[in-house]
């Protein structure tokens, strides 16, 4: 049960998250415009027939967004630790095909090395390489059934559609993000954060990306009204990362999990389509009402601690009963500043 879903499904989870959520009148936009309003112009028009299309244009989106910004800071990391990897290593293990990785991914992670590192510019090549990359994530967080047809699964169906629609929404992100100034060849990024041991106790959290110290959550859909659900998102990862810089910084972890130490306070839903930023600052929220939160998140977890039992899957060495007894500790805080 990753992040999302645990908010979708755990009451008591997403009413401890919506303690410091944004709501619709709490956000600002870089254009001036009246947040999720009848005021913003939808630039690349939803047309795509079926919804697993338009999920799949939004991983892919998402890929080609990192890779971009990987071009103008002159990193090859925007390539690195893709989710699609885990795709392509489920897809091995169900179909017993263990040459598929050789065969069929790292031609595509060659392709994004070659993208990012001779600045390459945006070509129907490598929107065909993304909309690849984001079938095989989707394959990583899907439920497999019995008739799965791998064939089937790896062909792109209508391309001919989506290769435009990804063309066009490049194009916008090109005028609206980049050419923005928001990154520079000198920009702290990092692309596709973790949260450490915050996302073992949610059972997988991961971002889209952080510059210079702003989370931004990229959002391919058609709709421009408010949606709770992005709030509660953008919120959990806030507080996952609150409990992971409280855990590291001051409880001592014998075996520790690598994670990008990050500090962010800063959100922003990017809308592909319309072109438009929307931001919250969680400076904004009270330090004491804060403070309650992550202690209620902390007990939350004391009782619910997702995968950590099965930490050493992932980590050897971490040390599984220090973080146990350090989310205890801010679990049983008195009302107190932490």
């Amino acid at each position: 049960m990753s992040l999302t879903s645990r908010i979708k499904s755990n009451k008591e989870f997403r009413d401890i998250i919506s303690t410091v959520a944004p709501l619709k009148e709490d956000y600002t936009t870089l254009s001036g415009k009246t947040p999720f309003s009848k005021e913003y112009t939808c630039l690349v028009e939803s047309n795509l027939p079926h919804a697993g299309d338009s999920s799949l244009v939004g991983v892919a989106f998402d890929y080609l967004a990192r890779f971009r910004i990987g071009q103008i800071i002159n990193n090859t990391d925007a390539g690195q630790y893709l989710a699609a990897l885990s795709g392509i290593r489920k897809l091995q293990r169900k179909t017993l095909d263990f040459k598929l990785k050789d065969e069929y991914y790292l031609p595509l992670h060659t392709a994004v090395y070659d993208f990012i590192k001779n600045k390459e510019a945006i070509s129907d090549g490598i929107l065909l390489v993304a909309l690849r990359l984001g079938k095989l994530e989707q394959f990583f967080r899907m439920r497999v059934s019995k008739d799965f047809d791998k064939n089937e699964f790896l062909t792109i169906q209508r391309s001919e559609m989506l290769i435009p629609d990804l063309k066009e929404l490049m194009a916008v992100f090109e005028e609206k993000f980049i050419s923005s100034g928001i990154v520079n060849k000198k920009s702290e990024v990092v692309f596709n954060p973790n949260f450490g041991i915050s996302s073992f106790l949610v059972d997988g959290a991961d971002a889209d990306i952080i510059i210079d110290g702003v989370l931004y959550d990229f959002k391919t859909t058609g709709n421009f009204k408010y949606d709770s659900k992005d709030s509660l998102q953008l919120s959990g990862y806030f507080l996952l990362n609150r409990i992971l810089r409280e855990i590291e910084d001051n409880h001592l972890i014998i075996g520790s999990l690598n994670y990008d130490k990050i500090s962010f306070n800063k959100v922003c839903l990017y809308k592909a389509r319309f072109g438009e930023f929307e931001y919250y600052d969680f400076n904004v929220i009270k330090k004491e009402l804060l403070d309650d939160t992550v202690i209620n998140l902390a007990g939350y977890f004391d009782n619910n601690p997702g995968r950590l039992n099965n930490i050493f899957l992932a980590a050897p060495f971490a040390d599984e009963e220090g973080y146990r007894n350090a989310i205890k500790k801010i679990a049983n805080k008195n009302k107190t500043p932490l």
